[in-house]
């Protein structure tokens, strides 16, 4: 096939070359055509006009035209395989980063709470170890020992530390859950309204602060007890 500007020609077989014209055969016959007439494509052909090399649109033309279909295919799907693996590993990438800084903030929050139980836990030993010592009865290490501290607790009160086992004992447990409480605060020399507070929820802790800061009474003497003997010298 041959398209000029104004007829198409098919079954074209070039008969005659010459510098401005060509005459070729078709189905209807012999026709004589002007190089000018031509296409651009069927002058470079003829070799009326050179290839322009610096034209980028018809190298790609040509060389894409070499290209077998089904390769370029293959490697388009090898691309768009490679690149929905991308697109796809992005928010599960994201997803993981934001999965470790949660982790990270919730370990942080973990320890700072078990630094805070601790603070707490070294604090009430701290108090134990307080009203231990106004009483007469240093605790010693057994104070700072969890469950263990209750012995020498119950020691300060003036109980005996075998009570210590009632506590484990369901409805006996009770009975040196509300009588530790007087003896503590009859130990310390203060008033029976302490043991109360030391009972009521709201009032325990200020009750038990109490007792381990604060300074005990100071015995009284006897007024029964002998007058001192006072010797006169005479000079």
């Amino acid at each position: 096939m041959l398209q000029t500007k104004t007829t198409t020609y098919s079954n074209v077989t070039v008969f005659t070359k010459a510098k401005n014209y060509i005459i070729i055969h078709h189905d209807s016959g012999l026709a004589s055509l002007k190089i000018p007439e031509l296409p651009l494509v069927v002058q470079q052909d003829l070799g009326y006009a050179k290839v322009q090399t610096n034209s980028a649109a018809a190298w790609a033309k040509r060389e894409i035209a070499k290209i077998d279909a089904p390769q370029v295919k293959a490697l388009g799907q090898q691309l768009g395989q490679q690149l929905g693996q991308q697109l796809g590993q992005e928010p599960q990438k994201r997803s993981l980063a934001a999965l470790d800084w949660r982790a990270l903030i919730r370990m942080k929050v973990l320890w700072a709470v078990l630094g805070v139980m601790l603070l707490f836990y070294l604090f009430y030993c701290y108090c134990c170890m307080l009203i231990c010592r106004k009483t007469g009865n240093p605790g010693g290490i057994m104070v700072w020992l969890p469950v263990l501290q209750t012995i020498p607790m119950l020691r300060a009160a003036g109980m005996s530390g075998w009570w210590f086992l009632a506590y484990f004992v369901p409805l006996l447990n009770l009975v040196p859950t509300v009588l530790w409480p007087f003896k503590i605060a009859q130990a310390r020399c203060k008033s029976l309204w302490v043991g109360v507070l030391l009972l009521l929820p709201l009032t325990s802790l200020f009750a038990f602060l109490y007792l381990a800061f604060s300074d005990g009474i100071q015995a009284e003497e006897d007024e029964d007890s002998e007058p001192r003997a006072i010797s006169l010298q005479i000079a």
